[in-house]
């Protein structure tokens, strides 16, 4: 039986829970990194997993509460629409599924990657426990001056939670870290590991990665594909394929647009063309713009401020004017990928990749938890339990944040933690070691 070092609880949206789109690819790379390195990922999502296929080849524990207690959406969304709010039911099924989650295993650190489960996690006053990272998605959880789908004074309060003690702040790159006066680099593992290996085919066409809307900008990258008539390569969701094949099959003949494509296609497609053009004018970092100046010359709008978070020696710049020489130009010169890997570009990135886990292990090291050195709380009567069955013999209908979470892991040091695929133990006994373990998923579908 495999046994783990720590169990970390990954907070996002069920939405996202997709093979598309940054925090599904950032969900993939994170749970792979984790596990090569002996560290388990449970994911506690608000309702029933958007892709249960998606979701459960990241993990064996899907955590959700689907019954009567979980809260529907559409009142918030006729009440607010854009700009939009906190979603408060989504912020009330979060806090059921993290206290079910708590039912069942012990964690040693809390990923927030949903903007509304930062001060829902910190509000449960487990910062003492539990590390609790908020991890920055949102460019507005940065800056000031940018666009984004919020009222004002949401942005304003997001940012703001940023600061509430107990919290630590994670980003994606050294640009983004040097906005906070205290905060860690942690960034984003290349979700398809193949894209740091050389592959050297023919390749051809004008590669746009992103979805249809305001902040990426699709407009002018048709308006590129008009002006030079490159063959142009679109990957995107399936609600964007449908818009971009209508606009380009009035510009070109030679397009192709794909959407939802992850592993050795999504790997085969990017690395099929010559060039990606990436004109978005809202990121929070880009891990799509780190996938193609990976393996391409990779061409952005001058002056975008997400673009530094990359080394400019590594991708292209344009504007509205000259981008059609630009691109044109850099497509004849790399015309090989043998001739692209000479810049550098590919090592670079193969340097980044080496170097990701030890800026997460650093900021996980630096965590202290409370301890407590009186043996009254009920757990330190134990010599080995498994901790879902010393949960369920409490008897509670409803848990206690204070009187049994807090009480077990302020006496945490007191014995030996062993995580397993689905449980935590607790021992004294230095010999012990977990022999059996239940295979089932764990889809929780209600509280007890």
């Amino acid at each position: 039986m495999r046994t783990y070092n720590k169990r970390i609880a990954f907070l996002m949206s069920s939405e996202y829970l997709k093979p598309t789109g940054g925090v599904g690819q950032f969900a993939k790379s994170f749970c792979e990194l984790m596990n090569q390195h002996g560290i388990k990922v449970d994911i506690i999502t608000d309702k029933k997993p958007y892709d249960e296929t998606f979701s459960f080849n990241l993990t064996d524990n899907i955590i959700y509460i689907d019954n009567k207690k979980n809260l529907l959406y559409g009142d918030h969304q006729t009440i607010y629409g854009k700009p939009d709010s906190y979603c408060y039911e989504r912020m009330i099924n979060f806090r059921n599924a993290i206290m079910e989650a708590l039912r069942t295993n012990m964690y040693d650190a809390f990923i927030c990657n949903t903007y509304e489960t930062v001060r829902l996690v910190h509000d449960m006053g487990l910062e003492n426990q539990i590390q609790i990272i908020a991890y920055t998605h949102l460019e507005s959880q940065i800056f000031k001056d940018t666009k984004n789908p919020f009222l004002s004074c949401v942005n304003e309060s997001m940012r703001g939670e940023l600061q509430l003690s107990g919290i630590h702040i994670g980003t994606q790159s050294l640009f983004n870290r040097l906005q906070f006066e205290n905060a860690y680099e942690l960034p984003i593992p290349l979700p398809e590991k193949d894209l740091i290996e050389k592959h050297n085919k023919p390749r051809t066409g004008v590669l746009f990665i992103g979805r249809w809307e305001e902040g990426k900008n699709p407009e002018l990258y048709l308006e590129l594909i008009k002006q030079t008539g490159l063959p142009a390569r679109v990957m995107t969701s399936e609600t964007g394929a449908e818009k971009f094949e209508e606009a380009l099959k009035k510009i070109t003949k030679d397009y192709q647009v794909v959407y939802d494509k992850i592993g050795a296609e999504k790997v085969d497609f990017i690395t099929s063309c010559r060039i990606a053009f990436n004109p978005s004018i809202v990121e929070s970092y880009g891990i799509a713009f780190l996938e193609q100046m990976t393996q391409m010359p990779t061409v952005a709008l001058e002056n975008m401020r997400w673009t530094n978070n990359f080394d400019s020696k590594y991708f292209y710049t344009c504007n509205k004017k000259n981008m059609t020489s630009i691109v044109t130009d850099l497509y004849n010169k790399f015309d090989t990928s043998e001739k692209y890997y000479e810049t550098g570009a590919l090592a670079h990135v193969q340097a980044l990749q080496d170097s990701i886990f030890h800026k997460w292990n650093t900021c996980f090291s630096d965590y202290k938890p409370k301890q407590v050195d009186s043996s009254k709380a009920k757990i330190c009567s134990e010599t080995t339990v498994k901790y879902r069955t010393f949960i369920k013999n409490l008897n509670r209908k409803a848990l206690s944040l204070e009187n049994d979470i807090r009480s077990i892991y302020n006496n945490k040091h007191k014995f030996r933690i062993i995580y397993t695929n689905t449980d935590t133990y607790l021992t004294k006994d230095p010999t012990f070691e977990p022999t059996e373990e239940e295979t089932s998923k764990n889809l929780f579908e209600g509280l007890v």
